[in-house]
C-alpha cells in the first residue's frame, strides 16, 4: 500500500516492501550518499577565494546538496517500511514485475509496479498510484485489465506474467 505524506517528504510513503523492491531503494540510497559526498566538496568554497563564477558553482552544489537530502530523507523512510507479506497468490502488488501486452498480438512489455526511487534503469516503472498502476494491483496472470488513460479513453492491457 501507497500513502503520501508531505509532512515529511515529497515522496510517496510505501506501507510494506517486497525483498527486489527494498534492494532497489537500497542501491538508489546507495547513489543519492555517494553523489550527496560529491555535492558537498562542490559545495565548500575554498578559503572564500574566487570569481563569481567559482561562487556560483559552489551555491548551485549548495541547491543539490539540499535537494539530495530531501531525497535520503525520503529513501529512508521508504526503507523504514516492514517486509512485505507474501499474499500466497501471484497477483501483482508493489515491487511485482509484470509483463504486459497492450495489444494483442504484441510482445509483452516488462515494468516494475512501484515508485521511480525502486527503478533500476533496467526496467521502467509503472507507479501504483497511476491508473494503469492501480488497474493492475490485485491482478493475476491472464488477466485482461481496463484502465482510463490521461486522454479519458478507456484501455485494455492483457497482463502476462507477475513475479515478485
Amino acid at each position: 500500500m501507497i500513502s503520501t505524506d508531505h509532512r515529511r517528504t515529497a515522496l510517496p510513503v510505501i506501507d510494506s516492501l517486497t525483498a527486489p523492491a527494498r534492494a532497489a531503494l537500497t542501491s538508489r540510497l546507495d547513489d543519492r550518499l555517494s553523489q550527496r559526498v560529491e555535492a558537498l566538496q562542490e559545495s565548500t568554497a575554498i578559503g572564500g577565494t574566487g570569481d563569481a563564477a567559482d561562487r556560483a558553482g559552489n551555491v548551485e552544489a549548495i541547491i543539490r546538496l539540499e535537494d539530495l537530502d530531501v531525497r535520503i530523507a525520503g529513501l529512508r523512510a521508504q526503507l523504514s517500511a516492514p517486509a512485505a507479506v507474501d499474499s500466497g497468490d501471484d497477483s501483482v502488488q508493489v515491487g511485482s514485475s509484470v509483463g504486459v501486452r497492450f495489444a494483442a498480438g504484441e510482445q509483452p512489455e516488462t515494468f516494475l509496479i512501484g515508485l521511480l526511487e525502486q527503478s533500476s534503469g533496467d526496467v521502467d516503472v509503472i507507479t501504483p498510484a497511476s491508473p494503469l498502476g492501480g488497474a493492475l494491483l490485485g491482478a493475476r496472470a491472464g488477466d485482461s485489465v481496463a484502465y482510463r488513460a490521461a486522454s479519458g479513453a478507456t484501455l485494455t492491457v492483457e497482463l502476462v506474467t507477475v513475479s515478485g
